[in-house]
């Protein structure tokens, strides 16, 4: 009975710091749009022959980051991004990628990336990509 009593009790306490902590603002200190979710370490997207497809289907990461799709179903792909179809210069495009392929992106300016793979359109991602956070003494 203490143990569960000791576990509620944590459980509580985790709960109420995470509010505390949104409640102060700290999820504030995130550009606009991006939630702690989305605020991945991960630079690896994955290609796959389920829904959604590219996962994690929307990444956002600061400027400079290098980002690695890694084709791991049994057919080729290609990793577009949307800009492409109409023309203007286009922010890339991976070609094919054979299975077990990778392409590597080193780096992408500020913005939103809507992508698609060009053999199967109804394969979609969104890449966010904002600069560099500079923090204030305000900010703390």
């Amino acid at each position: 009975m203490k143990s569960r009593r000791l576990w509620n009790q944590t459980t509580l306490a985790l709960r109420t710091l995470s509010f505390v902590c949104l409640l102060s603002g700290l999820t504030l200190s995130l550009p606009a749009g991006m939630t702690m979710l989305e605020a991945s370490s991960s630079r690896d997207i994955h290609i796959d022959t389920n829904p959604p497809f590219f996962s994690p289907n929307q990444l956002t990461i600061s400027v400079g980051t290098p980002l690695i799709w890694k084709n791991r179903t049994q057919e080729p792909h290609t990793i577009v991004s949307d800009d492409c179809r109409f023309g203007n210069t286009c922010s890339f495009d991976s070609g094919f990628l054979a299975p077990n392929a990778r392409f590597t992106l080193p780096r992408l300016k500020p913005g939103r990336y809507p992508y698609h793979c060009g053999i199967h359109p109804f394969m979609r991602g969104l890449l966010t990509i904002h600069p560099p956070q500079s923090f204030s003494s305000s900010d703390i």
